[in-house]
C-alpha cells in the first residue's frame, strides 16, 4: 500500500464524517433536544448514511459518484508479497 493509498481512504473516511457534521448542524435549526445528544447521534448516522449511499452508488451506477466521497476512486490495494516480513526479507539459508 503506497502512501498516496493511505492519504485517499482517508481523505474518502472525512468527507462523510465532515458532510455528517454539517447535516447534525442543520437538523439541529429544527429539532429541540439536547444539543450534544442531537450533534452526536445524528453526525453519527448522517455520516454512515453518506457513505454507504455513494460508496454504493459509485460501485453499482457510476464512479464519478466517488467524487462526493472526495476523490473519484477507492484506493487501490495490492496483495503483500508473503516473503516479505515488516523487517524485510528473511536471510537466505
Amino acid at each position: 500500500m503506497t502512501v498516496y493509498d493511505v492519504l485517499v481512504s482517508l481523505w474518502r473516511t472525512a468527507v462523510p464524517i465532515i458532510v455528517g457534521w454539517v447535516g447534525a448542524l442543520l437538523a439541529h435549526i429544527y429539532i429541540d433536544v439536547d444539543e450534544q445528544a442531537l450533534s452526536q447521534s445524528l453526525a453519527a448516522v448522517f455520516a454512515v448514511v453518506y457513505y454507504g449511499l455513494f460508496r454504493l452508488l459509485e460501485a453499482k451506477v457510476s464512479p464519478a459518484f466517488g467524487w462526493l466521497l472526495g476523490l473519484a476512486r477507492p484506493p487501490a490495494y495490492t496483495k503483500p508479497d508473503p516473503t516479505v516480513t515488516p523487517w524485510g526479507k528473511p536471510p537466505a539459508t
